[in-house]
């Protein structure tokens, strides 16, 4: 099984072993900006890191000037590997490894102060397969300092009306969703891209969707299917899209085809709860007159 099949499908066991994490540190779409924000915000900061992974995050923090930061890691075989790439840094006294779920980190395990800075980097589009924004309502409960800075600050979800081929050689109809990964033909968009949601990750927030959007179709045709991205606000005007390795944009299929012609309204129906699988994942459209019916 692939490293990006595994990341985006919790029920696997096979946890994210090194081929995953080597697309990771390799993935400068990835890597760099966050390295920026890491170098403006992290001086003279205590940091946390939130699934530190290989550690790369933490140590650029720490090499950023960090007074300490606590990198979280629950996987015990990647945590083994951090510790070595923190051990061949020199930064044993600058970051604590704490083998741990996220969630169950109290106040004491940080030397019972909060933190200045969190580095939560999220991997799966809309949330959808990962538990961050959980982690992250339990990080500001009390983990982090009210004014404290999140790497990243916002999260925006965005959807798009589609059409994509379910259809191949005339002898196989596969309608399922999929990632826009490098390779993968794109689909033919139908509309602008409309935010569903803007998840500011400096505070609560919901992970229960059963919503509905309304977005005009901007020429004929026939649409079966969503694509959604989430982009993010890293810091400031520090901002990531999407990349092989990271929240690649999914198409997820409609219920129904629709037909549509252009400027027509198509309303969907979207709901789907964080930390689940694509699978739970329910989007339906219906077309209609205007935005007052």
């Amino acid at each position: 099984m692939s490293s990006r099949i595994s990341h985006n499908n919790p029920k696997s066991s096979e946890a994210l072993g090194l081929p995953y994490h080597y697309e990771m540190v390799s993935d400068s779409k990835r890597v760099v900006p966050f390295r920026m924000a890491i170098k403006k915000v992290c001086k003279g900061k205590r940091v946390l890191e939130s699934g530190a992974g290989s550690a790369i995050l933490s140590i650029l923090a720490a090499k950023a000037g960090a007074t300490k930061v606590y990198a979280i890691e629950i996987d015990k075989e990647i945590a083994r590997f951090a510790r070595e790439n923190i051990r061949k840094n020199c930064l044993q006294d600058k970051i604590v490894l704490i083998e741990s779920d996220v969630l169950k980190i109290k106040l004491s395990d940080i030397d019972n102060e909060p933190v200045d800075v969190v580095i939560a980097e999220n991997l799966s589009t809309w949330q959808v397969t990962e538990p961050q924004i959980v982690i992250m309502n339990h990080i500001n409960e009390s983990l982090i300092k009210k004014r404290g800075i999140r790497l990243p600050e916002v999260i925006y979800n965005y959807v798009e009306l589609a059409y994509s081929p379910y259809n191949f050689e005339n002898v196989i109809d596969l309608r399922t969703y999929f990632f826009l990964f490098t390779g993968i033909k794109k689909p033919v968009l139908f509309s602008e891209r409309i935010l569903f949601e803007e998840l500011n990750l400096s505070k609560k927030n919901k992970i229960n969707f059963d919503k509905k959007i309304r977005i005009h179709a901007t020429k004929d045709g026939t649409i079966n299917s969503l694509k959604l991205t989430s982009p993010l606000q890293i810091y400031h005007n520090i901002n990531f899209d999407a990349s092989d390795s990271l929240m690649p944009p999914v198409v997820v299929p409609l219920d129904d085809d629709l037909r549509v012609k252009k400027s027509d309204i198509v309303e969907l129906e979207i709901s789907y709860k964080m930390h689940t699988h694509w699978d739970l994942f329910k989007c339906k459209g219906r077309v209609v007159n205007s935005f007052t019916n």
